[in-house]
């Protein structure tokens, strides 16, 4: 069934996703909120921070969210989450307070000053989209979905809508499973950019494989105890969103969270470190605030109390290194006897 779609953002993902829908035979806008970066994509359809892609032809990009917006019945929200409370402003002094369109959000990060979901963000902009927001979350590199490589993503929100949303984005190389646990596959897929800026400043240090394992395998443990602690199901951790999207983000070459950790290992400030990167890593924002939302539930979470301390307090990545591996020695399942119980009991 051919759906009239816009995506909001011509970021490397949001172009990505207009592309697929596109070869699929979907109508398709694609909204930049730079006029004139609009227009150079609708004429080359060319991104330079996706060099491997060229647009398809049947994906009309415009600057004006009126008109991207025109007749859709459904959004891709792909913008960064910093901007997402934004741009949902936008739509609502375009469309009104009671659009017709449902949502899939893609984006991955928690909002730094509501520590919020971006669901939730989306939600809180337009009141009348709560319970028409869906959510697309795993290990899916922009670079490689548009080159067809096979690629497995999961979306989890309302079942009729996650349903038309696995519908609309399924083809022979990218496959959408749905998930009932809406709010763990939106957690997980901002917490593991956390994780990967930990696994690349591992690389920056020049550290091995044994080093990477270990962290890999205490973030999984980190992500499954934020998540429970929330009402999350612990299942949803070892799943595409959970482990899925932590392996491809901490090792992957196109990782951009991987990349800004590893400039940090190599002893570059914050500062200097962003000022290299051409894209955005949301794992820096997300440390912010999974940060500040562990210190409000009181749970200690030492991978990302070590991340945020190399981010913001100036620590170097040995020295953080070194204080995770000094933590008093204790039973590797400590504190998970909770986790250990769902896994254990039939649903």
């Amino acid at each position: 069934m051919t759906e009239k779609i816009c995506v909001l953002g011509a970021g490397s993902w949001g172009s990505a996703l207009a592309h697929l829908l596109a070869q699929k035979g979907h109508d398709v806008s694609l909204w930049e909120f730079y006029p004139a970066a609009a227009e150079k994509l609708e004429k080359t359809r060319m991104l330079a921070i996706l060099p491997q892609l060229k647009l398809h032809s049947g994906v009309r990009v415009t600057s004006r969210i009126d008109e991207a917006l025109q007749g859709k019945a459904l959004v891709v929200s792909a913008t960064p989450s910093e901007f997402v409370r934004a741009t949902f402003g936008l739509v609502k002094k375009s469309l009104g307070t009671s659009p017709s369109f449902d949502v899939v959000s893609v984006t991955k990060g928690i909002e730094n000053a509501t520590l919020k979901r971006m669901s939730e963000v989306i939600e809180d902009e337009i009141p009348a989209l709560h319970g028409r927001v869906a959510v697309l979350s795993g290990p899916s590199h922009a670079e490689e979905v548009i080159l067809n490589t096979p690629t497995a993503v999961v979306t989890a929100g309302p079942t009729a809508l996650a349903e038309r949303v696995q519908s609309d984005f399924s083809t022979d190389h990218f496959r959408v499973y749905t998930h009932p646990d809406f709010l763990g596959v939106e957690l997980g897929g901002a917490l593991k950019n956390i994780y990967a800026i930990a696994t690349g400043a591992c690389d920056g240090l020049g550290l091995g494989d044994n080093t990477k394992a270990a962290l890999m395998t205490r973030a999984l443990y980190e992500m499954a105890r934020l998540g429970i602690s929330m009402g999350a199901n612990v299942v949803t951790f070892f799943g595409l969103s959970g482990l899925g999207d932590l392996i491809v983000t901490c090792g992957s070459r196109h990782s951009r969270n991987r990349l800004l950790g590893e400039k940090i290992g190599q002893g570059k400030t914050l500062a200097q470190a962003l000022a290299e990167m051409t894209m955005v890593a949301e794992g820096v924002r997300t440390t912010q605030s999974v940060y500040d939302l562990s210190m409000k539930m009181r749970l200690e979470l030492p991978i990302v109390n070590e991340i945020h301390r190399c981010l913001y307090e100036g620590k170097s990545a040995k020295d953080s290194l070194h204080d995770l591996l000094m933590r008093p020695v204790k039973p590797e399942m400590m504190h998970f006897e909770k986790i250990i119980s769902k896994i254990q009991t039939p649903q």
